[in-house]
């Protein structure tokens, strides 16, 4: 079967190419129905990370159209997502690389590594009953963690952001605060909410690193802890060492690398989506075809206003 693909060629340029594609022994055939645009990717985007032609896309979800010859735990037209490369119209991927989604899930809004990497950040707080999260950045990422962390057995979920339009969405998902740090002081409000305490743990989703810097005003004395979930491009400008040393802070970067177990993330995190506790599909603002992937990384790296997360749809 041909197939159309887009490699990254030169830094800031997707070129289509058609190759051909069989699945080998153990591998699936997959017909992608769409894939996530990740920050991540900017790296390779602007030349920082890989080496041209690099066939980018990982955020995949699609359905499943031939099997390879020693297949026996899928069957043509299951609905999978997982650890596959996605800007491209077919892709084979090993079966170990993928699970079922369930039979209600449009796999439009399928794609699960994101939400992996969620869960590898909740579990990286070690959320305890009665916990105080802060939430700061309410991209997509963000958004999700709070889907994931909305329970009753938190004490209190905070949100931070600049644009309300997203604070009110966190509220919807499950926050029970949103601070606005164009309008308020954030530490005062946080203080304000906890009586005092600050926060357990901090999840910082900005990729700015003088917010990640800001956050250590944010998180209690004994062991709060900050999670860095996002690409950070810039150094913050200063770093307040000492009130870390002061309240004994622990800071992770809670990337993929992190994790103890990816196929044991990614399992949980393709059981939340079935269960459909990650809101995927609110979440996409922006679509493109294969043939505007160039427009569409464009689009992720300067933003508009309303974005959220955006896919392609071969």
């Amino acid at each position: 079967m041909k197939t159309r693909k887009a490699y990254l060629v030169e830094n800031g340029h997707f070129e289509i190419r058609t190759e051909e594609i069989i699945p080998q022994r153990e591998q699936v055939l997959v017909k992608v129905a769409s894939c996530g645009l990740c920050n991540w990717e900017l790296n390779h985007w602007k030349g920082r990370i890989g080496q041209n032609p690099q066939f980018l896309g990982h955020e995949a979800a699609g359905i499943v159209v031939e099997l390879g010859e020693n297949v026996t735990e899928f069957s043509v037209g299951d609905k999978v997502t997982g650890f596959m490369g996605g800007f491209s119209e077919y892709v084979a991927v090993p079966t170990w690389n993928v699970f079922k989604l369930a039979e209600h899930i449009n796999p439009v809004y399928g794609f699960s590594e994101p939400l992996k990497c969620v869960v590898t950040v909740i579990t990286s707080a070690k959320a305890r009953v009665g916990d105080v999260a802060v939430i700061v950045g309410c991209g997509a990422m963000g958004l999700w963690c709070i889907q994931a962390l909305k329970s009753d057995a938190m004490q209190t979920i905070i949100a931070v952001d600049i644009d309300d339009k997203r604070l009110a969405l966190a509220k919807k998902y499950g926050a029970m605060h949103c601070i606005n740090p164009s309008k308020v002081n954030t530490s005062e409000s946080i203080a304000k909410i906890t009586q005092g305490r600050m926060a357990d743990f901090v999840i910082e989703g900005t990729g700015n690193g003088n917010v990640l810097s800001e956050c250590i005003n944010y998180v209690k004395h004994g062991r709060g802890k900050i999670i860095a979930m996002s690409s950070y491009e810039r150094l913050p400008e200063k770093f307040n060492l000492t009130a870390c040393v002061e309240k004994g802070i622990e800071i992770i970067f809670a990337h993929p690398s992190y994790s103890k177990n990816a196929y044991e993330d990614l399992r949980r995190a393709v059981n939340l989506i079935n269960k459909g506790v990650f809101k995927i599909e609110e979440l996409v603002t922006h679509k493109f075809s294969l043939d505007e992937i160039n427009s569409a990384f464009q689009t992720l790296e300067n933003k508009p206003d309303g974005y959220i997360k955006g896919i392609i749809i071969p």
